[in-house]
């Protein structure tokens, strides 16, 4: 599922407990936010991540970009329920972020 966030609804919104969450703050201008828009939107449309919810958001709209201290863009927000796991700055190819979800969701990644 993608969800593109209108800067009057809120992340927390969209998290369900026990789920997998990525939210990606962008902005339109950006060339690594743009190379990496398709992939996010491919993503969230591949079967094995039905359980991963896609959230986007622009980061000079959307309010909570301050609040989660975005200040370089894009950059990705990993969730579980509504705790962040971690993020990261800058563009990601296809396979190692679809790798990566499968293995938040499966729970396989060692504890930090």
């Amino acid at each position: 599922m993608l969800v593109e966030l209108k800067p009057n609804e809120r992340v927390q919104d969209y998290l369900e407990e026990g789920k997998i969450a990525v939210v990606k703050f962008a902005t339109t201008t950006c060339p690594p936010c743009k190379m990496l828009k398709p992939v996010f939107e491919k993503l969230s449309k591949k079967s094995d991540l039905d359980n991963v919810v896609f959230i986007a958001a622009n980061a000079n709209e959307h309010p909570q970009a301050q609040e989660y201290g975005v200040s370089s863009v894009p950059t990705l927000l990993f969730f579980n329920g509504d705790k962040v796991l971690g993020q990261n700055v800058g563009f990601v190819p296809e396979k190692p972020l679809q790798d990566f979800l499968l293995k938040l969701e499966r729970d396989e990644l060692p504890a930090s």
